[in-house]
């Protein structure tokens, strides 16, 4: 089981495996952020900072999941159609915007908790 994006026929119990890796290395991201930010800001701002690029983050990867997702077919054809040698794949696309909306999730989980951590 690896993070492979060739891997498209995952079980259900091998997505939640790695959405929960992706989810706590996200976690980890958001941690350092907010405790980075702390250098130059606020708790508050540090928190609020780290939350809302944690949001980003999650935000851009379903958007950009949901596009691979829905059109997938039309890409692949415009790729054929265009004849660009690209290693682009829908299986490919759709796996690296799964570790974006995963590590983005972890993010802002992260950043929340560290905010009542720190007592914001």
């Amino acid at each position: 089981m690896t993070d492979s994006p060739r891997e498209d026929s995952a079980s259900p119990r091998e997505l939640v495996v790695r959405a929960g890796r992706w989810t706590l290395r996200g976690a980890a991201v958001g941690i350092a952020v907010s405790l980075a930010l702390l250098v130059v800001t606020s708790p508050k701002g540090a928190t609020d900072t780290a939350f809302a690029l944690g949001a980003l983050v999650l935000g851009f990867g379903v958007f950009a999941w949901a596009t691979a997702v829905g059109l997938g077919e039309t890409l692949r054809g415009v790729k054929q159609y265009v004849d660009v040698g690209s290693a682009w794949t829908e299986a490919g696309a759709r796996e690296a915007f799964f570790v974006l909306s995963w590590t983005g999730a972890g993010w802002a989980f992260a950043a929340a908790v560290t905010s009542i951590a720190l007592g914001v």
